[in-house]
């Protein structure tokens, strides 16, 4: 009988152990705040959104709208509400070297909209990046992808309310 309640201590008492060093559920800043930054994977325009040329796009990273020195830049979210994007390889020929750009983020109150830089939204004379924070309502994010709808409207160009579906993944 001894050998049986000790036994069963024994069980219960591992039980215990394993059930209460379960990790909590990660935050959706968790996520945001991984090591490796995120690149950006796809991003679509919904409805299709009219380029200067007069022809009418809904992916933007293929079809006209992104260049390939935006397609590999590296946004890093750190807890402390600051976030920078750095230049990947590809670099904007027309004004050369990229630097890496320092800015803040936050969410709202539940955490369903992060207040950001986009990347390649720039001022107006295109020599840096939008000191603006955009709101992008977050889709969903995990450990591998991040999904954001950004709704605009778009006074200058294209004339229209536009929402861009923005998809990132880890950085390499």
């Amino acid at each position: 009988m001894k050998k049986l309640f000790s036994v069963l201590a024994v069980a219960a008492m591992v039980v215990f152990t394993l059930t209460s060093c379960e990790k909590p559920e990660p935050t959706k800043a968790d996520y945001l705040c991984q090591d490796k930054g995120w690149v950006l994977s796809a991003a679509t325009s919904t409805p299709a959104y009219d380029l200067s040329d007069g022809t009418h796009i809904t992916d933007l990273m293929t079809e006209g709208y992104l260049y390939a020195y935006e397609l590999d830049d590296i946004i890093t979210f750190n807890a402390n509400g600051t976030m920078s994007i750095k230049p990947g390889a590809n670099i904007d020929p027309v004004f050369g070297y990229q630097q890496e750009v320092g800015s803040t983020w936050a969410f709202n109150a539940d955490t369903t909209v992060l207040y950001f830089q986009i990347p390649f939204f720039y001022n107006e004379d295109g020599t840096s990046f939008d000191a603006e924070l955009e709101n992008a309502k977050i889709l969903y994010i995990n450990e591998n992808e991040m999904k954001l709808a950004y709704t605009f409207n778009d006074d200058l160009g294209a004339k229209g309310e536009y929402t861009f579906y923005l998809t990132y993944v880890p950085a390499k």
